[in-house]
């Protein structure tokens, strides 16, 4: 009641002052009125003047003998009537004074017209002088079009020579840097490229890989359908190899059936540059595979390739193509058509990824997935809703973690099934919760990746899924992260703005961590902000993040944005939290995440938590 009181209160004062507001408007529109007059009559009187002067300018015909005196008062006149003009609407009470000088002014007016028909009669004298000068400039242009035409002719020779002398230069660099049957690098230029790697690569601190591949079996296709329908089979692979990779990338043809890649700056980590680098190879893999239609033939061939990676460590060459070539007969020893890496650790890695993704698309088949739910508090301790966190049971490893299957499931795309039935679960969850009165009200959030969120039919998914299990859109809160706002910030709050307005809420996860622009973050329509709990952890100790965390409550507040702080674990946090003005918490000091009936059986235990 006091909060609405306090709202009507402000409404009546807000009133009251449009009220006086618009009294004073009034007055100073009847003071425009009046002051808009007295320029009319002021206009008057300037027609007046202005007859005056026609006779004032017969009077003054002989008075050229004062010309030069009147010519510097009419600059300082004029200097003062451009300041004037300037002033006018400040002056307005001092424009009787300046109209009495108006005579003097238009006097010397007529003195400046006399002087400006002087200067038009100097013109016409030089136009004359130009018309002359023109017809000499005519005669030399010809001149100069018969020197042009020569020149032409001289130049079209020349052009053609030097023509010749490029084709020539072209073909021998050819010969000296690229393959003549691929037309690709030699190993003269892939050499040359791998020392600029590996110079960059010490600089930037980034990894990146030599691959090498030779084809299986290609002297089968050489003895029996000889070696032209080979030559072709070169062609198309190289072709096909260049469509495979980056722009950064190079590949070059060794001679006989080897080819080397250069991988650059795949990435800083060394997993993430192994991972990169065999999702390039899967491609290649996919692309060489296909069949080859060779002249009046059609043929299959499969390659083997060995991987050698170089960061900052300070290898050759040389040494890193020989790693490669013992990496691809490695390959070529495990039955062709696969790859090997130099280092086996890497390879044992790579496998285990491999493992998992598999693994991982089992388990969207099958839904091996359960949603845990962490308790959202609000500053009285009252149970106010649940974030919905993904959990993967394995049939074998038992519960995995999402920090080690969601990046994966973000680099395969198969975070937009796995996100698509989260929002159905979490939409089925709601349903539930609104049929009992004490959880009818909760809000229930889950975090959408930006690959998701990105998905042309993502709001009509989302709206689907409300409208499936008839639920209230504003229960429902969607978490994201800041880097979505990178890019295509316009498409981002259009299709925020189309959830909105069904009542979907929004809120801002692991905020002060990423890239919001302020800017941005006041056309967003967010109803929450997160602290993100880094700044949490420490607050009690760190007055920085204590600093920082009053800053974003300050500013959440005038957005007129909720505040959540996440990673509440300990009472002294929570009231150092709640005296900054935050009003919503979760975090281990209420619960961890939690299965349903668990979650279920603790709001039963009480509304209130001490």
């Amino acid at each position: 009641m006091n909060r609405n009181n306090l709202k009507s209160s402000l409404a009546e004062l807000v009133n009251t002052e449009f009220s006086l507001q618009n009294e004073e408007n009034n007055k100073w529109a009847v003071e425009l009125a009046i002051a808009n007059r007295k320029l009319a009559f002021q206009n008057e009187e300037k027609d007046k003047r202005a007859a005056e002067l026609d006779i004032a300018n017969k009077e003054l015909a002989f008075q050229n003998e004062e010309k030069d005196k009147r010519a510097a008062e009419l600059v300082i006149a004029n200097r003062k009537l451009a300041f004037q003009n300037e002033e006018k609407d400040k002056r307005a009470a001092e424009l009787d004074i300046a109209n009495k000088e108006k005579d003097k002014r238009a006097a010397e007016l007529a003195i400046a017209n006399k002087e400006l028909a002087f200067q038009n009669e100097e013109k016409d004298k030089r136009a004359a002088e130009l018309a002359i000068a023109n017809k000499e400039l005519a005669f030399q242009n010809e001149e100069k079009s018969k020197r042009a035409a020569e020149l032409a002719i001289a130049n079209k020779e020349l052009a053609f020579q030097n023509e010749e002398k490029s084709k020539r230069a072209e073909e021998l660099n050819d010969l000296a840097f690229y393959d003549a049957l691929t037309g690709l690098p030699n190993r003269r230029i892939l050499i040359d490229r791998l020392h600029h790697a590996l110079s960059s690569n010490v600089r930037q601190g980034f990894e990146s890989a030599v691959m090498f591949i030779d084809l299986d079996h290609f002297k089968d296709i050489n003895d029996t359908l000889g070696h032209e329908v080979g030559d072709l089979l070169l062609i198309q692979i190289a072709q096909r190899l260049e469509s495979c990779l980056r722009k950064c990338d190079t590949v070059a043809r060794l001679g006989g059936d080897e080819f080397v890649l250069i991988l650059e700056n795949l990435d800083q980590k060394t997993i993430e540059a192994a991972a990169k680098a065999n999702f390039i190879a899967d491609k290649i893999f996919a692309a060489l595979n296909k069949p080859y239609q060779l002249d009046m033939h059609e043929c299959y061939s499969t390659v083997s390739i060995g991987l050698a990676f170089f960061g900052h460590e300070g290898k050759t060459a040389e040494g890193l193509l020989k790693q490669a070539d013992i990496a691809m007969y490695q390959a070529k020893k495990a039955g062709g058509n696969t790859m090997r890496f130099f280092n086996q650790k890497m390879q044992d890695i790579i496998n285990v990824r491999t493992s998992l993704e598999h693994e991982l698309r089992i388990a969207v088949a099958k839904s091996q997935f359960n949603l845990y739910y962490q308790i959202q508090m609000d500053s009285s301790n009252r149970v106010w809703g649940a974030e919905a966190l993904i959990r993967w049971v394995h049939p074998e490893r038992g519960l995995v973690s999402p920090a080690t299957f969601i990046p994966l499931a973000e680099e395969t795309g198969l975070i937009l099934p796995i996100g698509q039935w989260v929002i159905e679960t979490a939409c089925a969850q709601i349903k539930i919760w609104q049929k009992e009165s004490l959880t009818r009200d909760l809000t229930l959030s889950v975090n959408v990746s930006a690959k998701q969120f990105r998905q042309t039919d993502f709001v009509d998914q989302v709206q689907s899924a409300v409208r499936r299990h008839a639920i209230s859109a504003n229960l429902l809160k969607l978490e994201l992260t800041e880097s979505l706002f990178q890019e295509d910030i316009k498409v981002t709050i259009a299709t925020m703005n189309a959830l909105n307005n069904i009542g979907i809420q929004f809120s801002l996860d692991d905020f002060g961590t990423g890239y919001s622009s302020l800017q941005y973050l006041k056309q967003l329509p967010l109803d929450q902000i997160k602290i993100d709990q880094s700044f949490v952890r420490d607050i009690a100790i760190d007055s920085n993040d204590r600093a920082i965390v009053k800053a974003i409550i300050a500013m959440a507040h005038i957005l007129k944005i909720d505040v959540i702080a996440e990673g509440v674990e300990t009472e002294e946090q929570r009231q150092l939290l709640l005296g900054k003005g935050c009003s919503f918490f979760q975090g281990y000091l209420f619960s961890k995440p939690i299965p349903i009936e668990q979650f279920e059986a603790l709001i039963r235990s009480g509304s209130e938590f001490n």
